[in-house]
């Protein structure tokens, strides 16, 4: 399967596993990011804004290592304006994340199916 947001084929060289090993932690990961996801929505919807960086700090870190350039690159963006506390469009910069997110898990679960 072509991959178009996360880059398996390339972290598998990287690494060097086997098939079943590297699903096994693509399929943690994708537990892990949906959780921290999850996080964000609550911290946002509750107005936690320390907690919502941390979240998203967390997925900035996790994305990174599992090479979904995408969802880093979405945590990225939102963790500056969250940092720079321009909170006004910021339903914006989740929305984008929690997309990049479902179409990260979705392409990890066709890929390993």
């Amino acid at each position: 399967m072509r991959q178009r947001i996360v880059d398996i084929a390339g972290f598998k060289e990287d690494v060097g596993l086997d098939f079943e090993t590297l699903k096994g932690l693509y399929m943690i990961f994708a537990d892990e990011i949906k959780k921290e996801k999850e996080a964000v929505n609550r911290h946002l919807r509750d107005e936690e804004v320390g907690e919502l960086r941390k979240a998203v700090h967390n997925i900035k870190g996790i994305a990174s290592s599992y090479r979904t350039l995408n969802v880093f690159e979405s945590a990225r963006n939102l963790d500056v304006k969250l940092k720079n506390q321009e909170l006004e469009n910021i339903n914006t910069y989740v929305s984008e994340l929690n997309e990049g997110i479902d179409e990260a898990v979705r392409e990890i679960v066709c890929y390993f199916k």
